[in-house]
């Protein structure tokens, strides 16, 4: 089975390689891992501290490690500091994270990577996050904690019985798993999936690393003069990350709801590059709603933004924080590959919408079964929750107070995810 684990690796390689051909991401992935043990070596000439290397497969997954890389920092600055990230878009947002010392791609999970790297970084802390299981390098961990002093953590994680550890041929991956001194799991099913699987004795639940991430952002003084003359103190739909899919279903329904309620609607396009937004303009003028660009909007008096219905937020890095404004959120990527961060709007106490693939995420199963969260299929579904949460104060205030329940209740992850931590890393 190790044999085909690696095989897998190979041909995954190879359709990377091919797709780079045509597709930027992929090609990215390809010259980022260019002489990476060149690189890699360069970088650690003449290092003399003890490594913590940090690996995430993207952005979501560094989010999950950030504040626990904080923390560290703060607490234990004699260690250096590494992160490798899987995706493109991950390395590139966070590649000057002024927290780390060292920002890398993963080399990819063939046995020499894992080899050749460890000798490199020879790291004396390890931590993996959420998802990140990659066989090769987990076995090398293995095989190095036996000749010495190395300790690995998983953080953050889910278990889920559609994982490999909890099928047939799971057992190499369950072998895997051995590679960690502590696995830190989000929530209680992980934990029963765990022990059916007789791992039980290291797992600690922690929670979600990110709720206190999210929380921290929420606290952060900040005031957008342009997004508060363009809300004129009426109640703002805030829609985040969507996609195309999204979009066909969300504005119809929104430009029907205006004819009945005083909203105002913010826009934010996963990718917001001048083909998705140019596109999302075309959708806007269909359905005669007025919209102009956050990106232009000191180009125009303060009459006529008044008077526009949507403000398209065509930049990145203040969604997280303008949810603040917000009323209610709709979060994109339910029509597609699973939805996005809903826990940045949650933090606001704002009831949460999204399409039908949630499954996967703990944080959306739980704030629906607290009628915190909606999952809506067509237009029709939407319509009704968006009427039920803007016409009635008694289902919007029960939501809001569900949503801030959730929060209140998984705060805290840092903290005893670090007061295991710490008794390893004082040593």
């Amino acid at each position: 089975m190790q044999f085909l684990y690696t095989l897998s690796i190979y041909g995954l390689i190879l359709g990377i390689r091919l797709a780079s051909l045509f597709n930027k991401k992929a090609q990215q992935a390809i010259e980022g891992r260019k002489n990476w043990k060149h690189k890699l070596k360069d970088k650690l000439n003449g290092n003399t501290q003890k490594i913590i290397w940090f690996h995430v497969s993207s952005l979501g997954e560094f989010e999950q490690a950030r504040p626990l890389i904080v923390q560290i920092r703060k607490q234990f600055p004699h260690y250096r500091i590494l992160i490798t990230f899987f995706s493109p878009s991950g390395y590139n947002a966070q590649k000057n994270f002024e927290y780390a010392d060292d920002v890398f791609y993963l080399p990819y999970d063939t046995p020499q990577n894992a080899i050749d790297f460890m000798d490199i970084v020879k790291p004396r802390f390890i931590f993996f996050v959420k998802y990140e299981f990659w066989l090769n390098f987990l076995n090398e961990i293995i095989r190095r904690k036996v000749q010495g002093t190395i300790h690995c953590f998983l953080i953050s994680s889910i278990f889920r019985k559609h994982q490999p550890f909890f099928k047939w041929y799971g057992k190499i991956f369950i072998n895997g798993l051995a590679a960690f001194d502590k696995i830190f799991v989000q929530d209680k099913l992980s934990m029963r999936l765990l022990k059916k699987i007789n791992i039980e004795s290291n797992v600690i639940l922690s929670g979600d690393t990110r709720i206190d991430r999210v929380i921290e952002i929420a606290h952060q003084t900040y005031q957008n003069h342009e997004i508060e003359q363009f809300c004129n103190n009426q109640k703002v739909i805030i829609c985040g990350s969507t996609w195309y899919q999204d979009e066909k279903i969300v504005l119809p329904v929104l430009k029907n709801l205006r004819t009945k309620y005083d909203i105002k609607i913010m826009i934010a396009p996963h990718h917001p590059d001048e083909k998705n937004v140019s596109h999302l303009e075309t959708l806007l003028n269909q359905y005669e709603l007025l919209h102009c660009r956050y990106t232009q909007i000191q180009s125009i008096g303060l009459k006529e933004l008044s008077e526009k219905n949507v403000l398209i937020i065509d930049t990145i890095g203040i969604l997280n924080k303008i949810y603040r404004y917000g009323y209610v959120a709709y979060i994109g990527g339910g029509f597609t590959d699973g939805i996005h961060n809903i826990l940045e709007p949650a933090v606001y106490g704002l009831p949460v919408i999204f399409g039908k693939k949630y499954h996967k995420f703990y944080e959306a199963t739980e704030l629906i079964k607290m009628k915190a969260a909606f999952a809506i299929t067509n237009e029709t579904e939407l319509s009704d929750v968006l009427e039920n949460l803007l016409g009635s104060n008694t289902i919007y205030t029960s939501a809001q107070h569900a949503v801030n329940e959730f929060i209140d209740e998984h705060k805290g992850g840092v903290s005893r995810t670090m007061t295991v931590l710490e008794k390893y890393l004082n040593y």
